[in-house]
């Protein structure tokens, strides 16, 4: 199976197999774990991405099939989440071009093109500063975040859906709308990392529960208020947020409870809560 956009597809060296084209990794390297390798390429007036997946081998499946987890064996995964969330409302990068060939898990071969975002930054870093933003013009930003990650997650998890690697360094925004933001104007943050989307009618409570610990972990260092906190809960709950969190305070205490032991497994010490979350 080979999709190109016709502009990727002209794009090419004239006469190469796009298929061994891909596959080669011939561009700046920015992730290498075992069979999967990220490359970043400038061809023409094109950047983009590629995310390729060699063979496994029947080790890293067979490992995966015992935990109960479906192995990640094709960048499938990665094109049919994008097209998930797409779908769904939320802001991922465009996918141009994918490719996948073999019969089977263990020795598939595959890749995914993904329109380069550019000049982006990650709320990895967000906090007190970032961006030149401090005093009340930060904590304006910082409302306008929240209410935006928030939506995100509310739209995915009411659709059944889930990222599972739901942590704010895979939120990317434009530098350039950052810098000249105002208050009231939209801030178009895109979800990336999708290669462990999972859709169902309903999320499963597990998966729930590491999205949002997971979420809750990494933002744990921003200086999160309670107001910041109530904020948040009030977009993704719903206007009756007080009494879903009452309604659900054992679902609640297991996120705080895993975003807890994330940051001490990470930190080696205890994270500071707002008062809201000392549930």
């Amino acid at each position: 199976m080979l999709e190109l956009s016709n502009k990727l597809r002209d794009a090419l060296p004239e006469g190469a197999d796009p298929f061994e084209w891909f596959l080669q990794g011939g561009g700046e390297v920015h992730r290498h774990v075992k069979n999967r390798l990220t490359y970043e390429v400038h061809l023409g007036e094109l950047h983009f991405y590629v995310k390729r997946h060699l063979g496994c081998g029947w080790g890293e499946v067979l490992k995966e099939w015992y935990r109960l987890r479906k192995p990640v064996v094709s960048a499938r995964t990665e094109w049919q989440g994008a097209a998930i969330l797409a779908a769904a409302g939320v802001r991922v990068p465009k996918v141009l071009g994918k490719g996948e060939r073999g019969r089977y898990p263990h020795a598939i071969e595959s890749f995914v093109v993904l329109d380069a975002l550019e000049d982006c930054e990650t709320l990895e870093h967000f906090k007190d500063g970032w961006m030149d933003y401090t005093g009340p013009r930060w904590v304006t930003l910082k409302r306008a975040l929240i209410d935006e990650v928030a939506r995100m997650g509310q739209t995915m998890h009411r659709q059944g859906i889930n990222h599972r690697d739901f942590y704010i360094n895979h939120f990317l925004i434009n530098r350039d709308l950052i810098r000249n933001w105002q208050p009231g104007q939209p801030i178009p943050l895109n979800l990336i990392d999708l290669h462990r989307v999972q859709h169902r009618p309903q999320v499963p409570q597990r998966w729930l529960v590491k999205d949002l610990a997971s979420l809750l972990f990494s933002a744990m260092d921003v200086g999160l208020t309670s107001a910041d906190t109530a904020r948040y809960l009030r977009i993704y709950l719903g206007a009756d947020w007080k009494a879903s969190l009452r309604k659900h305070t054992k679902l609640w205490q297991a996120i705080i409870q895993r975003a807890i032991k994330l940051y001490h497994r990470f930190h080696g010490k205890a994270p500071k809560l707002p008062r809201l979350l000392q549930l």
